[in-house]
């Protein structure tokens, strides 16, 4: 069932819902929530121990790191698949 908002984002669709929405138990799984780029609804419907939401920023890696009810301004790596697996696999064979 779609709310009026619009769909669940693709990583919460196959998330246990009752009535269209998810179980309180399953947000307590996440112990650290990194997002970039979503809505004030978004924010508010996965971290919402987080009353202000940050603003967003237009450059490419810049996220924000939600944990211990605190959000947190981060830069993370942009990388295309193929340098995610050849990082990984240098990673893994201690080449790194």
């Amino acid at each position: 069932m779609r709310g009026a908002r619009g769909p669940h984002p693709r990583h919460l669709r196959r998330a246990p819902t009752v009535g269209g929405r998810l179980i309180p138990g399953v947000r307590e799984q996440f112990s650290t929530v990194i997002l970039a780029r979503v809505s004030v609804g978004t924010w508010q419907r996965l971290v919402p121990m987080v009353d202000l939401v940050p603003k967003s920023s237009p450059l490419p890696g810049r996220v924000h790191v939600v944990q211990d009810g605190g959000a947190h301004p981060a830069q993370v790596p942009l990388m295309t698949d193929a340098e995610a697996a050849d990082w990984l696999t240098a990673t893994a064979a201690g080449e790194i």
